[in-house]
């Protein structure tokens, strides 16, 4: 019996390893950034012309892009971005989403700049740099405040 609680501790700590390893979804493989699609690779070179890329990974359906200013780009798999994200404090680029959004924030938001754009089925889901989380339709119309 002694020999059976010595072992016990072996065998938790053999689930627990086999149990985190299988929960992990991080299959992101690092990636050349010249093999991104075109269309990531224009968008890229439009919004952050002279921004170096630190690392470019790739999982199944999407391509991750991190840029030495610390802004991240994600992309799909056909290279349009689904998020475009700066570090906490600092504003993305703008021209790539509806200017109505832009014209809302101006009228409405005292113009605080935004933090992140993602992509959405109802629309895009908008952060300011203030932390106010806002819901725009596809078109960039004002849904809501978000509230969750």
């Amino acid at each position: 019996m002694k020999k059976l609680f010595k072992l016990l501790p072996f065998f938790f700590m053999a689930v627990l390893g086999s149990v985190m390893l299988s929960c992990s979804d991080d299959d992101d493989d690092p990636i050349p950034a010249d093999e991104l699609p075109v269309a990531a690779k224009t968008f890229l070179n439009t919004y952050y012309p002279s921004i170096k890329i630190v690392s470019t990974t790739k999982d199944k359906n999407e391509y991750d892009v991190v840029l030495a200013n610390g802004h991240s780009v994600d992309f799909t798999k056909d290279g349009e971005w689904k998020d475009v994200e700066a570090p906490v404090g600092q504003t993305i680029p703008s021209g790539f989403y509806p200017a109505e959004i832009d014209t809302y924030i101006a009228s409405s938001a005292g113009g605080a700049g935004i933090n992140e754009i993602q992509k959405t089925a109802r629309g895009y889901e908008v952060e300011l740099v203030t932390g106010a989380d806002l819901l725009f339709d596809s078109d960039g119309v004002f849904l809501q405040y978000d509230r969750d």
